[in-house]
């Protein structure tokens, strides 16, 4: 989905960069130079957010904001100065962030918060304080930046929001509340997610000095004490969610093949493990096939390794929308594993079969040289339950497939 943006600058050199940065992080752009023409604006689009520029000519001393904020539009001021008088103005309406103008790192941080904006509206924040005027006041702060927003008024509540919606990545806890408090929440969120699951941020109007220590050797990744900053705040949050989301990306890219994209050996493995436990635990066979491309040698020895590169790349697309619900993996080289987690052996068998005569009749889609290629395949069924025994299984099926011709299920 592209979201519209609207810039409001009357210096059309800086409109110009607004509008690039805008761009290229996905906007479709609107600019109006003055504040007649945004409320003309305003009047016949919906914006995602806008970015503001503090003086226009028929706006001299910030009129424009209000504007954009009446309007419900999450607004970035753009400013040439932040004198006592202009930052006082400025925060009296609920805006996103305010942005000094005239260096690179101004526009750096444009950019970082128009991509980080759509961002926010796939991440769960659960606010948790027995005062509902903070909770309002948190959330409100919260869903200025899009973030979605739950709410608990003790740790006992707090606790029971996480196991209905486990994908919550932040929680916001005051430390004094009833029932279970802000410290003890910590702890038994560690219990179950690391630090590197779920981001708690400790919040107090408690004077005491330690508060902060005690928070974080709790568990918590930071401290607040109130009342905060919103700026303070919002900076705090992002500091972890960047955190959360710099860890996922190192955990996916440790996890994935860099040239298919799909999950390497290593993810296979420990993914296998845990449904194979579930398995055993059913007393239901385990399924698992062994794929693999016939004369893949020979192709990279004829085409080149950048022609067999696009072989392997056109295969994985294909995996994906043939197996969407089962686990995946390129083993290493032109071999590849299905875990089977939910199909009956005859569903499984009659999908690889279409998969096989599928990339039988289509390989030659895969690469600008058209080559055709095969595969032969190995499947096991039994209640196995290590995952090196299954996959020895398959293999010596895989092997038979090779010997008696390939181009096969076996």
């Amino acid at each position: 989905m592209t979201h519209r943006i609207l810039i409001v600058e009357d210096t059309p050199a800086i409109a110009r960069v607004q509008k690039h940065i805008a761009q290229k992080a996905g906007y479709e752009v609107d600019i109006a130079q003055s504040l007649a023409e945004t409320k003309e604006l305003i009047s016949e689009h919906a914006y995602f957010c806008a970015i503001v520029d503090f003086i226009l000519p028929d706006a001299p001393r910030g009129q424009a904001v209000p504007c954009t904020v009446a309007a419900d539009i999450p607004t970035i001021v753009m400013t040439g100065n932040i004198d006592k008088q202009t930052r006082d103005t400025v925060e009296k309406y609920p805006i996103i962030d305010y942005i000094i103008k005239g260096n690179k790192q101004a526009y750096e941080y444009l950019e970082k918060q128009l991509y980080r904006l759509p961002r926010n509206k796939q991440i769960k924040v659960l606010v948790v304080d027995d005062s509902a005027s903070t909770r309002q006041y948190i959330c409100s702060l919260l869903t200025r930046h899009k973030y979605q927003v739950l709410q608990a008024a003790d740790g006992l509540e707090a606790l029971k929001e996480l196991e209905n919606t486990p994908d919550i990545a932040v929680i916001i806890t005051d430390k004094e509340m009833p029932n279970m408090g802000g410290v003890e929440l910590c702890n038994e969120i560690r219990r179950i997610y690391s630090n590197d699951e779920k981001a708690i941020i400790g919040i107090s109007g408690a004077t005491s000095s330690n508060l902060s220590a005690l928070f974080l050797k709790n568990g918590a990744n930071d401290y607040l004490y109130k009342p905060f900053n919103s700026e303070e705040f919002y900076c705090r949050l992002s500091q972890n969610v960047d955190m959360l989301e710099h860890i996922a990306t190192i955990k996916r890219q440790a996890n994935t093949d860099y040239l298919t994209k799909l999950p390497n050996r290593r993810y296979f493995f420990e993914e296998a493990n845990k449904s194979l436990k579930q398995f055993k635990k059913a007393k239901a066979p385990a399924m698992l096939a062994m794929l693999d491309i016939d004369h893949f040698k020979a192709i990279n020895d004829t085409y080149g390794h950048d022609a067999g590169d696009e072989v392997l790349k056109g295969l994985a697309i294909c995996f994906n929308k043939y197996f969407e619900n089962q686990l995946v993996a390129r083993l290493g080289g032109e071999e590849f594993a299905v875990f089977f987690t939910e199909l009956t052996e005859q569903e499984a068998l009659k999908r690889l079969e279409s998969f096989r005569l599928f990339i039988e009749l289509n390989s030659h889609e895969f690469s600008q040289a058209n080559i055709k290629f095969t595969l032969s395949i190995g499947f096991s069924h039994s209640e196995t339950y290590q995952i090196d025994e299954l996959l020895k299984q398959a293999d010596l099926k895989l092997y038979k497939a090779k010997e008696s011709g390939r181009n096969k299920v076996v």
